[in-house]
């Protein structure tokens, strides 16, 4: 069983993937390029963002270009806020955790003010010994982040001992380079975002199921009345970089 569990935030415990999806067809359409269905752009995902940029357009993307797709993201993202909510299985899912003895903590590339002041909002903060989001240039990597996060979030449990949640190759890298286990939720149907499909074994249908892989066993019945499932939120935003 895992003693500690790493969330990602962005498309796991906040399920904004429609919205993500909207805001990179935005981006593209800023410098003229296709825009992208559902499952390519999930095929396509990776990091550094300029990295998945140049997949998609086929070609190198200038400092102007990245400037005008991040800015024409972030706007996208920000208007279409109402749509994304706290994933269906979220309450469930952190009670589970906490009723196992095992403690949580989220790392993200969601900027790290906003990040806490949804969470907070949300209910759920109490669930977290941590709550790191992104505090420099967006675009990056949580690769060389994990170990810190860890290091403040799980002081003493060894890695090995440590589960990450998240949904994107990613999360995967960067679990594994710190020598965490990772665990991939699939996307409605679909793999983790940029993952290699062929890395079946570390993917999970949903949020208690990856618990379930990481020896943590799901609750009977219905989330806890203080939870806070499905929940969106709607309040003034400032702009947003989705991980």
């Amino acid at each position: 069983m895992a003693d500690h569990v790493v969330w990602d935030w962005n498309g796991t415990l906040w399920d904004d993937l429609p919205q993500v999806h909207l805001a990179v067809n935005a981006a593209l359409r800023e410098v003229d390029a296709p825009t992208l269905g559902l499952s390519e752009y999930i095929r396509l995902f990776t990091r550094p963002l300029p990295a998945f940029y140049c997949r998609v357009l086929g070609r190198e993307i200038t400092e102007s270009e990245w400037e005008r797709i991040n800015h024409r993201f972030e706007t996208s993202y920000v208007a279409s806020m109402h749509i994304a909510g706290l994933a269906s299985e979220a309450s469930r899912a952190l009670e589970t955790v906490a009723q196992s003895g095992a403690t949580q903590s989220i790392l993200s590339l969601y900027p790290h003010d906003p990040l806490n002041d949804l969470v907070h909002k949300l209910g759920i903060a109490h669930f977290f010994t941590r709550i790191d989001g992104l505090r420099g240039p967006s675009g990056g990597s949580k690769v060389g982040l994990f170990g810190n996060h860890l290091e403040a979030a799980a002081g003493g449990i060894p890695p090995h001992r440590v589960v990450m949640v998240g949904d994107t190759d990613d999360d995967l890298a960067a679990a594994t380079e710190a020598g965490s286990t990772c665990i991939l939720i699939n996307h409605h149907g679909d793999q983790a975002l940029g993952a290699d499909p062929s890395l079946d074994g570390f993917f999970a249908d949903g949020l208690l199921a990856a618990l379930r892989k990481a020896g943590l066993d799901s609750l009977d019945g219905k989330a806890s009345p203080s939870g806070a499932s499905g929940l969106c939120y709607k309040g003034d935003m400032k702009p947003l970089r989705a991980d």
